[in-house]
Order: structure tokens, then C-alpha cells, then sequence
């Protein structure tokens, strides 16, 4: 049998649980540790996504999305159904086939990040769960335990590919540096991965978000620079004027804490030591092609770890 065979089978076995008439339409996605399909249920359009292996975890994402639509303005997809490996979500039109992002977008986007973290206050940072059904944070006492139990678990997942030391180094940096996030701000829901394909705009509102598989319980400030990284940084530099746009937006519903632009630097370097996960696990990169991005990222994180050591 062949695979996609194999997952529409799969898909089929998943959805009797949940509706009377359904129907798998065609595969979306297949980049791991996930698989989606657009799916019809009791007459719905819905998206059914999949866990390919332990590295995804729908189930906690599907309560990630539910504790947003019941918590917060920003609008998500309705949760239909969910298994152990699997959620099922309404389809919703406002998800973004256009990736590209102007001035006008840069700031509905900050505002839409903003209001996420504005209306999902937590007591402490942590790792999410699902308990049974129930949203769940495994608290750490401080933001800096969170990001070395983070490092860590990259570390562990890169190691076997060679590069197992750069997030040990980057781990050890942090470690001995306990004072590097204070003032780093209070607990909210972190979205962890807020790019265009993943945030519908018009104008300047958001209309939809999706894909909270990255979902953490962290300062604002880590969400920021983890959208603003990838989003205007690049080879040839920084788009000062969308970075600016997104930062007006941002601000323009909640306040950035002291000492937010001295510690870029840091949450850059956090989340290059993350990227080689991404790299090695997404496998949109092979051969040489993914060895020269790997020496990329290997090559910024000492360089950052070295400025940030002759800092007084």
C-alpha cells in the first residue's frame, strides 16, 4: 500500500469517531513531524492534522487553539475533534495564501501578537500540555530555568546530527548567565511561530491565526523576536521600515518592557540553536544545501555568544 494510501486510510479511521458523513478531499501538508489534509465532516470543511511521529503534538495544540478562542479576541478555528495524535479544526478562509508582508500588514500583525500576549496572563512560564482535555503548564520558577530546559531539549534532538555542542555551548552560556532575562516582563501564551502563512490579515486586523504547535508560556518579548528574526532580517540585512511597522503595531496595544532591544541579541541566539531542530526535522534541506545552512547557524550563534560575553 502506498503511503498516501496509508493516510487517507488513517485519516478515514480517525473521523468515524467524530462525524456521520465525512470525507477526505486531498493532502495540504507533509512536512514533519506533521501531515494535514482537508477533509469534509457532517457537511463541514475542516483541516484534520496529524502527528508523523513524538516530535508533533496536536492534541496539545488543539487545546492551545481552545483556550484562545475562550480567552482571548484574537480569532482561531473552531476545534471539532481531537485524538491523542490528531485534532480536527474548522476550515477557515481567512488563512493567508499570500506571504508577502507590507507596511500596513507588518502593523495588523504586531497588533494581532500584542493582543495575544495582552489577554493571556500566566503565573509563570512553563511547557503546555493537555490533561485530559484541560490546557496545562509545567511552571518553571523563572523564565531563564524555562530557557535551558528549551536549550536542552534541542540538544537533545540535534546531537546526532553534529551539532550537539553549539547547543551545549549556547546551554552552558545561559546557564552561568542567570541575570541575562530580568526584566524580561510578565507570563503570557507565546504562539512561537507568528509568520505570514500562518496569520490572515485585512487591513489592519487580524483574521485568523493558526498552527500553535510551537506554543510556549513565555514573556512577550520571546514571541517578538522570534516573528521578527525571520520575518525582516535577512542575507542583506533588516527591513528598518516594516521592523519599525511591526513595532508601532505591537506597541500600539501593549508596552514593550526595559531593557527589551539589549536583550535581542540573546532570543536571536536562542532561536538559531532551535532553527537546526527545525532544519533537521522539517527536512526541506538536504545534502549540501542543508550542511551550508547548518554552518550558518552555527557560525551566528558563536558570534553572538561571543558579543554578548564582552558586554559589561
Amino acid at each position: 500500500m502506498q503511503e498516501d494510501e496509508r493516510d487517507v486510510r488513517d485519516v478515514r479511521e480517525k473521523l468515524v469517531s467524530h462525524a456521520k458523513q465525512y470525507e477526505v478531499v486531498r493532502k495540504l501538508h507533509d512536512v514533519p513531524p506533521h501531515v494535514t489534509h482537508e477533509v469534509r465532516v457532517d457537511g463541514k470543511r475542516a483541516v484534520y492534522k496529524r502527528a508523523r511521529s513524538s516530535d508533533g503534538n496536536p492534541a496539545v495544540e488543539a487545546e492551545v487553539i481552545r483556550h484562545v478562542a475562550r480567552n482571548t479576541s484574537v480569532p482561531v478555528p473552531e476545534i471539532l475533534g481531537v485524538g491523542s495524535d490528531y485534532f480536527i479544526a474548522e476550515w477557515h478562509d481567512e488563512v493567508p495564501e499570500e506571504t508577502s508582508v507590507d507596511e500596513e500588514r507588518a502593523r495588523a500583525m504586531g497588533a494581532g501578537l500584542a493582543t495575544l500576549h495582552d489577554e493571556t496572563a500566566f503565573e509563570a512560564t512553563g511547557f503546555l500540555r493537555n490533561d485530559d482535555g484541560d490546557l496545562a503548564l509545567d511552571a518553571d520558577e523563572t523564565w531563564h530555568g524555562t530557557v535551558c530546559e528549551f536549550l536542552a531539549s534541542r540538544r537533545e534532538f540535534v546531537e546526532p546530527f553534529g551539532y550537539g555542542d553549539v547547543a551545549t555551548d549556547a546551554l552552558e552560556f545561559v546557564r552561568k548567565n542567570p541575570g541575562l532575562f530580568d526584566g524580561a516582563g510578565d507570563p503570557v501564551l507565546c504562539h512561537g511561530n507568528f509568520l505570514p502563512e500562518h496569520v490572515g490579515t485585512d487591513g489592519d486586523e487580524v483574521t485568523c491565526v493558526i498552527d500553535f504547535e510551537h506554543a510556549i508560556v513565555a514573556p512577550g518579548e520571546y514571541d517578538y523576536w522570534r516573528t521578527a528574526l525571520p520575518i525582516f532580517t535577512g542575507p542583506s540585512g533588516t527591513n528598518d521600515a516594516l521592523a519599525e511597522a511591526f513595532r508601532i503595531g505591537y506597541e500600539s496595544v501593549r508596552s514593550l518592557p526595559a531593557g527589551f532591544d539589549r536583550r535581542r541579541e540573546l532570543y536571536w541566539m536562542v532561536n538559531a540553536v532551535s532553527y537546526f531542530r527545525s532544519l533537521f526535522l522539517q527536512r526541506q534541506q538536504t545534502g549540501q544545501e542543508s550542511a551550508r545552512t547548518a554552518r550558518g547557524f552555527r557560525e551566528y550563534v558563536y558570534e553572538t555568544i561571543d558579543s554578548l560575553e564582552t558586554k559589561p
